[in-house]
Order: structure tokens, then sequence, then C-alpha cells
């Protein structure tokens, strides 16, 4: 069961009691709850699976040797994710590898064309969406991944992001302005 206004589940809030008086399964139980929303994010920012489990167990270690400076106002998802964007920004910025994969890009309604004959239409706008989310600052990248992508609203973006709503708002907006830009320059959008 959820508490209200974004606080922390009740399982959650048993769960890290247990585990700061040393139960290690239940943070076996965190992580598997978590692992695959985890993993996704991790996944969608660094583009490679290998790579995103490793960022994932990463995550983990961090968030279990963390756990008591974990603070009770906030859920543990939102949390746990915050840890999750820093290990994959941590990734990005040391390897210099900024790629995201063609299939993790959803396909927007203009490559939804039903018919048999559009399968290359619509391989073709994946590579452009993906070249689009590539050629974005990493800053822009991050809200498009989390709001479009993840479905997050603004309230959970600034939590994990530690930046104001407000902000995330514009970056958003010039995001999508950029992305739009890109792919009118290469035909995709009129």
């Amino acid at each position: 069961m959820n508490k209200k206004d974004g606080m922390m589940v009740p399982d959650d809030f048993r769960l890290i009691e247990r585990c700061l008086d040393g139960n290690t399964e239940a943070f076996a139980s965190l992580v598997e709850k978590y692992q695959m929303m985890v993993y996704n994010i991790a996944h969608k920012m660094v583009g490679d699976e290998e790579t995103a489990r490793d960022v994932a167990q990463d995550s983990f270690i961090s968030a279990y040797l963390s756990l008591r400076d974990f603070r009770n106002g906030s859920k543990f998802s939102t949390w746990l994710c915050s840890i999750v964007m820093n290990k994959c920004r941590d990734f990005l910025k040391s390897n210099k590898r900024m790629q995201v994969p063609i299939d993790e890009v959803a396909e927007p309604e203009i490559c939804l064309v039903s018919s048999p004959e559009s399968e290359l239409y619509r391989k073709q706008c994946r590579q452009h969406i993906k070249a689009a989310l590539d050629a974005l600052p990493l800053e822009y990248r991050e809200v498009i991944i989390l709001k479009h992508m993840e479905g997050l609203d603004y309230r959970e973006m600034e939590k994990i992001l530690q930046v104001p709503a407000g902000v995330l708002k514009v970056r958003t907006y010039r995001a999508r302005e950029k992305m739009k830009d890109i792919l009118q320059k290469t035909g995709v959008l009129s």
C-alpha cells in the first residue's frame, strides 16, 4: 500500500528497517522489487545490456552501503533512481559513450503506420530518433528518458535529478524542441 503525496511505501519502510538491523534477506527483497526499474533506466541511459547490468549492480551496492542516509520523507524508489542516474552519469562521463540502442527508443505516432510496406520507413524513423536522442546533451537526454520513456512526473524527477521542477520543465521543453529541430533537418518531420 502506498502512502499519499509521494511518501514511502510502508512495505519498503519495514524492509529498510530490517536491512538496517542486519537482515540481508530484506535487502534482497528490495532488489527483487526494484531490479527491473533500475535495469531499464540504466539500459536506456548507457545503451548496453552488460553495462546496464553492471550499473544496476553498482547502484544496489551503493544503495545498500548508503541505506542509513536514506530519509523516510520520500519514496525508496525515487532515492534509488537518483543513485542509478548518478551511476549512469559517471559511466557516460568516464567512457564518453552516449549511445542509446535503436530498440530502446519509443516509436512516435509518425512511425506507427500499419501497412506491411511501412517497415523500412519505421526502421529509418527509429534510426533518426536514436540519432536525435544521441545528439542531445546529457541533461536533456535524462529528462526525455525519465519523463517520456519512464513516465515520471516532474516532482519525482526533481527528487531524482536534484533540480527544481521549473527547470526540469524548461529542460524537457528544450529537449523536445531540439529533437524536433533535428528530426526536421533529417526530413523525418515536416
